[in-house]
């Protein structure tokens, strides 16, 4: 082999080095993007949920946005449901309020565990073990589940919950 044919050779596979590397580099800023907008997610998932349960547990805000909505009962003022279904049985509508905003915190805190398993960053027996517990409150007609529609959810997870409730209402068909 002369020496033009070995530096022919060298520099294929220097071609081939830095397109590899560069190859490396962009599935390692795909994985920071993803790692990123996955802790951005979290981040607004506990501020929301840290804000209904702080909602939750101030019976004076309560009760003043229950007094807003009494004086202007078309004005919902709080994005909750304002009517007690007969489902939520004896609670007092403070109660029921507390109740419906703790069931909000926990729907975005499932929004944000489907998420992190939609993204790969939870195993399929965590998602598949929260699914069934989703599961139980639409067959208990729990609270949580009389909020489902109350917020717009993103897609993937509204399809997962419409095939939840799916099951539910063939399960109770039967």
């Amino acid at each position: 082999m002369t020496v033009q044919k070995i530096r022919e050779w060298l520099e294929i596979i220097g071609l081939f080095s830095v397109v590899g590397s560069l190859i490396f580099v962009g599935l390692q800023m795909k994985q920071t993007q993803d790692i990123a907008i996955a802790a951005s997610f979290q981040a607004r998932t506990t501020t929301l949920s840290d804000g209904f349960s702080a909602r939750a547990a101030n019976t004076e805000a309560l009760s003043a946005e229950l007094r807003v909505e009494g004086i202007n009962p078309n004005n919902q003022v709080t994005g909750l449901p304002i009517d007690i279904p007969e489902s939520a049985g004896v609670l007092t509508e403070l109660e029921y309020r507390a109740g419906i905003l703790h069931a909000l915190s926990m729907w975005q805190q499932w929004n944000n565990i489907h998420y992190q398993h939609e993204m790969g960053f939870m195993p399929d027996g965590s998602w598949s073990r929260l699914r069934s517990a989703i599961k139980r409150n639409f067959e208990q007609k729990t609270l949580a589940s009389l909020t489902y529609k109350s917020f717009q959810w993103p897609p993937k997870f509204r399809t997962e919950i419409d095939e939840i409730i799916a099951e539910v209402e063939v399960e109770n068909s039967q």
